[in-house]
């Protein structure tokens, strides 16, 4: 849907990050007014829990923060939010639809605020298609200036399912009438028809399509959960093929380069890059899950004094990172098949079809530990300098805010999954059914499963299922999905229910408990 703009509507559509941007706020880290991100459409579907990063496309360092006090230099730290995540860090705000409860959102950067890494400003674009220069001066529209594209990415947890992640993302030009970045239409050519009928091209005139807004919502898309499918072990570690659902991409995000005034310089932006496999450390139990973070980075509340890394929850997988530290140690580029590029290559499912890749996890000497596996959307894998014209520190691939997990333990120190756990349990009861779902990892020795119902303090258990419940993979070595429907008369007073895994040799482990 298109929209022609009144100037009566300019305060809601465009300025509405100006009202709400708190009182006294020091722009310390631009040397004049900040860019603003006036998106004249919402964010949906986003859960109550939203985080959101915003960065100078290509220029983001998502892992460092810098101190204000690098004032309108951009640091070692990116063009990007720094530690500004949440809606009480104004990095969005309530959107149209039932606001933060209901997962509705608007964006509502802001550049120059306190708290984000270097400026916008610094980064002004070189447009060959301006029509008032043409010289690649950097200015429009009467001597306006024109700086470059802003990304924005937003997403959350499902309250419902902790390990099911979910995201969208924009790209949006620099609107030079308006001084803001504005999902628009501005350069509109023939066959992009705005409301009013304009197809000039005229990225300048108000009345013409710099003044034309797209109203489409971006919708939050599921990011897949990775699926362990398959194991070996090989020399250093072992082989494990991850499998992934697909990613609604074209609803999830959005980029203006097809209307965008500067798409001969801009465009392609490939903000996109695929869902990347990550992972984090933790205990080797399946219930080692519940208390990992699924936000990518952890956000500290204050600026460092200097510039420091924020804490990565989750790294990026790499076939040349040996010791498993998500950093790039001496020897380690061009190891192990990679690529030799000055970084960790990661693993990429690109596109938005279901796939699958086969990882390398390597064997940790001394390590006691475990890995978990997640899936997370990379995007701007553009890698463009942050500082120029000195061109000395590059930006990075973009993770989004929060990470699909896989819940499945993987030995660190032999890269081999632990196998015969039940890594998700979930129970409910209505209308006098009970329902329990529950998911095995990798099974290897699994015979079948037995579902126990436990009353409180101890009084009692009973087991549901009559029969031993058949393991659908066994042997293989591949995980599985279970459901057990019953009349919840069957509980026999039961408040919480035990999945109990029946092994090949007889032995049995019990998960859980869960509540109804």
């Amino acid at each position: 849907m298109h929209v022609k703009w009144t100037k009566s509507a300019i305060p809601v559509l465009v300025g509405i990050a100006c009202m709400v941007a708190p009182a006294g706020t020091a722009f310390a880290n631009c040397p004049s007014a900040p860019i603003l991100h006036g998106l004249t459409s919402s964010f949906e579907g986003c859960t109550p829990n939203a985080q959101a990063f915003f960065w100078g496309h290509g220029r983001a360092v998502q892992r460092l923060l810098a101190n204000e006090a690098n004032g309108a230099t951009a640091g070692p730290a990116g063009h990007d939010s720094g530690r500004l995540a949440n809606f009480a860090d104004l990095i969005f705000i309530d959107g149209p639809n039932g606001g933060a409860a209901n997962g509705s959102y608007l964006g509502n950067t802001d550049g120059g605020n306190t708290g984000s890494d270097g400026c916008f400003l610094n980064a002004a674009l070189v447009d060959t298609n301006c029509p008032n220069t043409g010289s690649g001066s950097g200015t429009c529209c009467g001597g306006a200036a024109d700086f470059g594209v802003v990304d924005y990415a937003i997403g959350g947890q499902l309250p419902a399912d902790p390990n099911q992640a979910v995201m969208a993302a924009v790209s949006v030009d620099f609107n030079q009438f308006f001084q803001q970045h504005v999902l628009d239409q501005a350069g509109v050519v023939a066959g992009q028809v705005c409301q009013s009928g304009t197809q000039d091209g005229n990225i300048c005139n108000f009345d013409g399509d710099g003044g034309c807004g797209k109203l489409s919502i971006v919708t939050c898309q599921p990011i897949p959960k990775p699926q362990i499918t398959a194991s070996s072990l090989v020399a250093g570690g072992a082989n494990i093929t991850v499998g992934v659902g697909p990613f609604d991409v074209a609803n999830a995000i959005f980029d203006d380069c097809v209307v965008a005034d500067s798409r001969q310089v801009n465009c392609p932006r490939n903000l996109y890059a695929g869902r990347v496999i990550v992972f984090t450390h933790g205990g080797c139990t399946s219930s080692t899950a519940a208390s990992l973070p699924r936000v990518a980075f952890t956000m500290p509340a204050t600026l460092p004094a200097a510039v420091a890394p924020i804490p990565q929850n989750w790294l990026i997988l790499s076939r040349e990172d040996a010791n498993l530290n998500g950093v790039l140690d001496a020897g380690e580029d061009g190891t192990n098949g990679g690529v030799v590029n000055q970084r960790l290559d990661p693993y990429f499912i690109t596109g938005g079809s279901a796939g699958s890749t086969t990882v390398f996890v390597p064997a940790v000497a001394g390590a006691t530990d475990c890995i978990f596996l997640g899936t997370a959307i990379g995007l701007d894998d553009n890698r463009k300098f942050v500082n120029p014209p000195t061109n000395t520190i590059v930006g990075e691939l973009v993770l989004s805010p929060f990470v699909s997990v896989n819940t499945n333990p993987i030995k660190a120190g032999s890269g081999t999954p632990v196998s015969d756990q039940v890594i998700e349990l979930r129970a409910s009861k209505t209308q006098g059914k009970g329902n329990v779902d529950w998911t095995t990892g990798v099974e290897l020795t699994t015979a079948g499963f037995n579902v126990i119902g436990a009353k409180k303090g101890g009084a009692g258990e009973v087991k549901i299922n009559a029969n031993l419940i058949a393991a659908k993979e066994g042997t293989t070595g591949k995980g599985a999905s279970y459901t057990l429907s019953f009349d919840a008369g069957q509980l026999k007073g039961s408040s919480a229910v035990y999945v109990e895994v029946v092994k090949n040799d007889g032995s049995k482990e019990r998960f859980g408990p869960v509540s109804f």
